[in-house]
C-alpha cells in the first residue's frame, strides 16, 4: 500500500513537471529540478557544500536525524547523490544520512587534471568525512562506489560496510568484456543522444523506470557535457584489457568489519559470481540476493533494499 502510494506521488510530480513544460514553457531542466526537489523534501534532505584539499568543492545531502550510526551513501561511476533519494526516504527517519557528489561528479568540482584512481577517490572521501570524525560511519556503496568504500575501509576505520552490486573484484566475463572496449566506451563515454541514454538505462536496470523524453533530453545533454571527463575517470580505473587497476581481491581478505553484500540478481554489469566472491573474501560478510532487480536495486526497489540494510544494522547491536 505504502509503496503504491509513493509511486502515485512520483507520478503526480511527473505530471506537474509535464504540465510546467507544456503550459509555461518550462525546460526539461526545470521540470527535472522540480521532481528532484520534491524527492529531497520527501527524504528530509538538505543540500550543503564544503571544500577539501584546499579548493575542491564537495556538494552533499544530509538529514538532521540524530542516530548512533551515520550512513554515507557513495554513488557509482558517472552518477550522483540523487541516486540515493529513494533509499534515503526509506531509511532517513531512523538514521543520520550523508550522500555526497564525489569530486568529478554531480555538482562537486570537476577538474580535468585530477587523479581519479580508486585510491585517490578514497583519499578525497576521507578528507570529506573528516568533517564527521565523531560519527560511527557505515559506508554504503553502489557499483564503483562500493569499490571506493572497500579501499576506504582497507585504510581507515569504519563501523560497517554495505556493498550494493559493487565493483572491486572480477571473477567472470561481464557485459563490459562482452561488449569490448570500443563499444563500451561508445555506450558509457559518448552518451549524447536520448537513444544512447535509454540503452545505458537498459543495462543499469532490470526494468528501466519511466522518464519522460523531455527530461531524458536534459539528462543526456548534461551527460554529454562531461564525456571528456568521464573518459579521464574511466582510464584511471580500467586498463586497456578492461581489468581493474586496483583489484581488491587480496585487500578484501584483510577487511574484517561487518559487511552486507546486496546483489540485484539480474545485474547486467557485474555477474552474480562476483557477489559470491565478495562473500568468500570478506571474512565478516553476509550476502543478500534480490530477485528480479538489476545493477541499482536501491532505485528499482528502495523498500526491499532498505529492509535488508535495517536488518543487518539491527543484528550488529
Amino acid at each position: 500500500m505504502e509503496k503504491n502510494m509513493d509511486n502515485n506521488i512520483v507520478f503526480i510530480v511527473l505530471t506537474v513537471a509535464v504540465t510546467l513544460l507544456f503550459f509555461t514553457g518550462c525546460s526539461g531542466k526545470r521540470a527535472y529540478k522540480v521532481a528532484i526537489g520534491f524527492q529531497k523534501y520527501q527524504a528530509n534532505l538538505t543540500q550543503k557544500e564544503t571544500t577539501i584539499l584546499g579548493d575542491l568543492k564537495m556538494v552533499y545531502l544530509e538529514n538532521d536525524v540524530q542516530s548512533d550510526k551515520t550512513l554515507v551513501l557513495i554513488h557509482g561511476f558517472g552518477a550522483n547523490k540523487e541516486n540515493w533519494l529513494y533509499l534515503a526516504k526509506e531509511l532517513g527517519d531512523r538514521y543520520h544520512i550523508i550522500a555526497p557528489d564525489l569530486v568529478g561528479d554531480g555538482e562537486s568540482s570537476k577538474p580535468m587534471d585530477l587523479d581519479y584512481s580508486i585510491e585517490n577517490q578514497a583519499k578525497m572521501l576521507h578528507e570529506f568525512l573528516l568533517n564527521f570524525r565523531d560519527k560511527n560511519l557505515v559506508l554504503v556503496g553502489n557499483s564503483q562506489g562500493g569499490h571506493i568504500a572497500l579501499e576506504y575501509a582497507y585504510k581507515h576505520r569504519v563501523d560497517a560496510l554495505v556493498l550494493i552490486n559493487a565493483q572491486g573484484i572480477k571473477v567472470e566475463e561481464s557485459v563490459m568484456d562482452k561488449l569490448g572496449r570500443e563499444k563500451l566506451e561508445e555506450m558509457y563515454l559518448n552518451v549524447c543522444t536520448v537513444d544512447k541514454m535509454k540503452k545505458m538505462m537498459e543495462i543499469g536496470f532490470s526494468k528501466p523506470p519511466y522518464v519522460p523524453d523531455f527530461i531524458l533530453k536534459y539528462l543526456t545533454e548534461e551527460k554529454c557535457k562531461v564525456s571528456k571527463l568521464d573518459r579521464i575517470k574511466y582510464e584511471a580505473v580500467l586498463d586497456d584489457n578492461l581489468s581493474l587497476l586496483n583489484d581488491m581481491t587480496l585487500k578484501s581478505q584483510e577487511i574484517t568489519v561487518p559487511t552486507l553484500i546486496i546483489w540485484g540478481k539480474e545485474d547486467k554489469v557485474f555477474s552474480l559470481k562476483n557477489a559470491y566472491a565478495f562473500n568468500q573474501y570478506l571474512k565478516n560478510s553476509e550476502l543478500v540476493i534480490l530477485d528480479a532487480l538489476g545493477h541499482m536495486p536501491m532505485i528499482e526497489d528502495a523498500e526491499v533494499t532498505a529492509e535488508s540494510i535495517e536488518k543487518f544494522l539491527a543484528e550488529m547491536k
